[in-house]
């Protein structure tokens, strides 16, 4: 899509072509919100180069255009990159690190307010109940037991579309501990399949977005593609929101207020900053991966709904990075407040405006006003592909159309269950 501006020059009038960015991913996924000017962002087509390759024992990926690929693993399983657009998983622990800090990259970028899309597959049955497709975001690259790393810099917000057929946000300030949250509340896990476990044999997409509300604030989002098996521009329904601003959803084990041993003690503290990695991990399983993108966004600049995703070109962004993805040989070694289920009927939901404290580098972009917004609860797809029961409406991002919820009035969940332990990291 491109949209040609008039411009006045001493010499007379001539027509400038701006190109606008596109309304999908360089690999034709939807995008939600507008990427940030001046940043710079990650996807895997270098894994769809031809060259077929392991990525076992740290080793990274020399093939990289970003060098940005960090592996992290528990051990030195690694990755298996096909070549034709598929990374699997091996290994015990696997642990894929998007790392926009690498010392060797020459552009770096932090992560804070991102959009993430990616498709996985299970391979198997088997794994762990907390493993399946989990991706972690505001991540310091080194705070997860990593060689020469502080565990007290770990700080991520993960989703999970679990091997156990749950779904939750995972919070963890202090690597290993952690604590968990879906829409029904803190400690809570909503079913995303009916009971039933993760498929297996079948292309899942997640986007999951996450952002500075204000100030004190974090929102996150995660959405499902699980009828198009990876299909552009792909089919986005809701499965889960919340939003932390430090009330009562706490980011240590068992749910604890308190942490020791680092410069921070407040468990419950919303995570605000940026981190260096996007995480993508997994526990005993050996799933694939596909169509992974990673931008930081401007969370004022919504695609209208509008703007036609079907006809939009792949492989536009306003990334400032020009990226050769031919084969290289160089080598290197809340409040968390009770978030409400929407009805199942439509409804208009009020008492949400964006926060006017965004001034990012986008100066054309307004902040917005997201007021009395009416959000339209579409039908659901007709495709005979079952459908996870979590799933409420399809997402049409636009500035009358946003996901908002309204929170328990007292600020804290409906039901205050018992703490449930999370069984490992």
């Amino acid at each position: 899509m491109r949209k040609c501006l008039g411009v006045l020059i001493v010499a007379g009038a001539i027509a400038v072509c701006a190109e606008a960015e596109e309304a999908t991913d360089v690999f034709g996924f939807q995008k939600f919100f507008k990427t940030k000017e001046g940043s710079y962002s990650w996807d895997s087509r270098h894994w769809a180069n031809g060259n077929a390759r392991s990525l076992a024992n740290w080793a990274g990926d020399a093939q990289d255009p970003t060098q940005w690929t960090d592996d992290r693993s528990s051990d030195g399983g690694g990755f298996y990159v096909d070549g034709q657009g598929t990374m699997q998983m091996l290994g015990s622990g696997p642990r894929f690190h998007i790392n926009g800090q690498q010392s060797w990259a020459t552009n770096k970028q932090q992560f804070q307010n991102v959009e993430y899309t990616g498709y996985f597959k299970r391979d198997a049955l088997g794994g762990e109940n907390y493993g399946g497709m989990v991706v972690g975001v505001r991540s310091g690259a080194l705070g997860h037991g990593s060689s020469g790393g502080n565990n007290c810099d770990a700080h991520t917000y993960y989703a999970r579309f679990r091997n156990d057929g749950k779904w939750d946000f995972e919070k963890e300030w202090k690597h290993p501990g952690s604590y968990y949250r879906s829409t029904s509340g803190v400690g809570h896990q909503d079913p995303l399949w009916g009971g039933a476990v993760l498929p297996v044999d079948k292309w899942i997409g997640m986007k999951y977005i996450v952002y500075n509300k204000d100030a004190s604030t974090v929102r996150l989002e995660v959405y499902i593609d699980s009828t198009t098996n990876a299909t552009p521009p792909g089919k986005w329904e809701l499965a889960g929101v919340a939003e932390d601003s430090g009330a009562d959803w706490s980011g240590a084990s068992y749910g604890v207020a308190t942490i020791d041993g680092c410069s921070y003690t407040d468990a419950k503290a919303a995570i605000l900053q940026a981190g260096d990695a996007i995480v993508m991990r997994s526990d005993n399983d050996h799933p694939y991966y596909k169509y992974v993108s990673v931008r930081e966004i401007d969370p004022t600049a919504l695609f209208e709904q509008g703007e036609d995703v079907s006809s939009s070109s792949q492989g536009s962004s306003s990334s400032t990075s020009n990226l050769d993805y031919s084969s290289s040989s160089e080598n290197h070694g809340q409040s968390s407040s009770s978030v409400n289920p929407l009805p199942s009927s439509s409804a208009s939901y009020s008492d949400y405006s964006s926060s006017s404290m965004y001034s990012g580098p986008n100066s054309s972009t307004s902040n917005l006003d997201f007021s009395s917004s009416s959000v339209n609860l579409l039908p659901s797809s007709s495709s005979k592909e079952p459908v996870p029961t979590a799933i409420r409406r399809t997402y049409r991002p636009s500035l009358e159309n946003v996901p908002v919820r309204h929170f328990d009035l007292l600020g804290r969940p409906a039901e205050k269950d018992a703490p449930q332990r999370i069984y490992g990291k």
